[in-house]
């Protein structure tokens, strides 16, 4: 510890970390695979490389080698969130192109350029997504959205017939519709003697972990859906359906929460129609489908699965006895594990998140079940980084709230006697979300800044239950407002924060719990921060993209009619911040991205001009080339340096003010 260290004002430290540092998301890995025994995984590259994502490799000096030339860019815009978009096949990567939403494949083995595998009608459409390969490598099945002549994207399950042999000359495979007529698709898998295809979809109003239908049909040997063989495994009211897969002796395996089973637990169908609930875990094995490719499980072994749990400490791998539904521990609990997949020799990988440090690959072998790191994407942190802390709280309806609390820490500065530091509040999106023990370089500069951190997961966040979550539909902007609020009453109560000194960040649905609180709490903030939040539902219902284009009905509990959304009594008038702005009393900052399809500029553009024309104080910036979620680290640059100069200067007048 410094035995020299500077006294100053909380909110005001000169941080010593390197925010250029901090922000970077360039060595984030995802999707880890070994081929050829040799470690792939995906990742997002730095700003000279325009900060596409691609295949990289493992190098003997355990940093990587890109094998994703310049130009193709292995992401996805279906759903808009997109997720994993490809898959491996003989010695082949095939892979959707952000740049055009055509399939391509590269051969792994060489430096040969990927060659075009399949488009859809010679136009650029969203892509594809969930892919997956026959086990014979003669075919392979993916989720597709494609333009439609009435307006709005479809999606469908398709089929890609695989000959490298075509690849090169011009002749583009053929793309067979599988599965349509659902509003949307997910997680296509094959049974291993390719006789079945399982899938999951839903339509609207619902999304994907309000309720889902789990379907099954059989294939003929040249992988087309025989006539009349669909089977509806699962289409209930209030069951969600993710995670799926067939075994290798047939059964599927799959994850659902529902009225019976509060929790994401494991079920099996097997072949001959016998559907039994696996697990009974007061954890999650699922997490909301927002984005293709969340895999939380492996077949270890004939009955056996290795699996993500997670709970409100964190996450751990456990193998789950299919036979008996009993669980045992593989790892350690760590703050979030994903992306997990089979390794060598009966080994798993999958990335690691940590509270100290960036996520990493590790590889856990059967010999005594250790972690092994085999590819680490940054070094491990400086002891200064706060240590989480889980923190529950009352809140309304005699219900409780969580929330993870952070102190200033800064080894160059103390806190001056008697004063207590200001309070970030952070939101999350979603409002499916949930804030983890994951290291966020975000809460580990604000901290070494001198503020203290809550970061709330309110009623609706995911962790806890289907009942929690679930308990947001029809109170959005409500009920998480009143947890936001309880959350901070809960530390001023325990004086170890400054009731004066309160402030609030959240983006995309964390955006608009920032607008909602400071205008149904106006007296308790001093100021906020707002990234491509909503101020108008209304707005948000009539342009936001297909995925989302409901979901507004089920939160709020009012079916949108854009005539009596209109009206004063309207739950989409009541709640829209645009309409009481007169009650914010505390300055303003927004952010926004002008090629954001799910909270497009209009929302951001009508909060700041009606602040402009209320006179209230407020900053507000735009970013071309920005979607849903910045990805330029000059702008995640710019705009948390605007957002500290901004709180900045509140705490200094505060502290004028207080010496006056």
């Amino acid at each position: 510890m410094n035995e020299n260290r500077k006294m100053a004002n909380c909110g005001l430290w000169a941080s010593h970390l390197d925010l250029e540092a901090v922000l970077d998301k360039g060595r984030q890995p995802n999707y880890p695979f070994i081929h050829d025994r040799q470690l792939y995984w995906l990742q997002a590259l730095s700003a000279e490389e325009q900060g596409r994502t691609a295949l990289v490799r493992e190098s003997d000096t355990h940093d990587y080698e890109i094998i994703t030339p310049e130009n193709f860019d292995i992401r996805t815009r279906v759903n808009e969130y997109g997720g994993k978009c490809f898959c491996i096949v003989d010695d082949y990567i095939v892979f959707n192109n952000f740049l055009d939403g055509s399939l391509y494949a590269q051969r792994l083995s060489s430096d040969n350029a990927p060659l075009k595998l399949a488009m859809w009608h010679d136009q650029k459409i969203p892509g594809f997504a969930d892919l997956v390969a026959s086990p014979d490598c003669k075919w392979i099945v993916a989720v597709m959205e494609v333009p439609h002549p009435e307006g709005e994207n479809r999606c469908r399950i398709v089929k890609i017939e695989w000959d490298p042999r075509r690849l090169g000359n011009g002749g583009h495979h053929q793309i067979e519709t599988l599965a349509s007529g659902a509003d949307f698709y997910a997680s296509p898998t094959i049974s291993a003697d390719q006789s079945r295809l399982a899938w999951i979809e839903w339509s609207h109003p619902c999304m994907p972990w309000d309720q889902t239908r789990l379907a099954c049909a059989g294939l003929d040997s040249n992988g087309q859906l025989l006539h009349n063989s669909c089977t509806t495994v699962i289409d209930r009211e209030d069951w969600s359906v993710c995670q799926i897969g067939f075994m290798q002796n047939g059964d599927l395996i799959f994850i659902s929460d529902n009225p019976d089973c509060d929790f994401w637990n494991f079920y099996r169908w097997s072949a001959s129609g016998e559907l039994a609930q696996i697990s009974h875990e007061q954890g999650e094995f699922g997490e909301p489908h927002w984005v293709f490719g969340q895999a939380r499980w492996q077949e270890l072994s004939a009955g056996v699965i290795a699996a993500v749990l997670t709970d409100q400490s964190g996450d751990r791998i456990v193998e789950l006895q299919t036979t008996t539904g009993h669980c045992r521990n593989l790892t350690r609990q760590e703050a979030a594990f994903r992306h997990l997949s089979r390794g060598e020799n009966d080994s798993l990988l999958c990335v690691a998140s940590y509270e100290n440090r960036m996520s990493s690959i590790v590889q856990i072998t059967p010999r005594g079940l250790e972690e092994r790191m085999v590819a680490n994407s940054g070094p491990k942190l400086a002891d200064d980084v706060p240590k989480p802390e889980f923190v529950e709280f009352p809140t309304t309806k005699g219900q409780v709230a969580y929330g993870l609390f952070f102190t200033p820490m800064n080894p160059d500065v103390q806190v001056m006697e008697g004063e207590r530091p200001p309070l970030m509040v952070m939101i999350h999106g979603g409002p499916t979300g949930r804030s983890s023990r994951a290291y966020a370089g975000i809460r580990h500069y604000f901290s070494s800044l001198g503020f203290a951190v809550l970061d709330v997961n309110h009623r609706g966040s995911t962790g806890f239950g289907r009942t929690f979550r679930q308990s947001l539909s029809g109170n959005w902007g409500v009920d998480d407002c009143e947890d936001i609020v309880a959350g901070i009453q809960h530390l001023v109560n325990q004086q170890r924060v400054d009731p004066d000194l309160v402030f609030i960040r959240g983006s995309s649905a964390g955006g608009y719990a920032v607008l909602r609180a400071l205008t149904r709490h106006n007296r308790m903030f001093c100021a906020g921060a707002s990234y491509y939040g909503i101020g108008n539902l209304i707005t948000l219902s009539e342009i936001t993209h297909r995925f989302e284009s409901r979901y507004v009905d089920r939160l709020i509990g009012e079916k949108f009619d854009r005539v009596q959304a209109q009206h004063q009594n309207s739950r989409y008038t009541e709640r829209s911040p645009v309409f009481a702005l007169d009650r914010l009393n505390c300055p303003l900052i927004l952010f926004q991205g002008l090629d954001d399809k799910v909270v497009p500029p209009e929302l951001s553009r009508e909060v700041a001009d009606l602040l402009k024309s209320k006179g209230i104080r407020h900053a507000y910036h735009e970013y071309p080339g920005e979607g849903h979620g910045f990805r330029k680290q000059e702008t995640r640059l710019d705009a948390l340096n605007r957002e500290i100069d901004f709180f900045s200067e509140i705490i200094r007048q505060r502290h004028a003010a207080g010496e006056n």
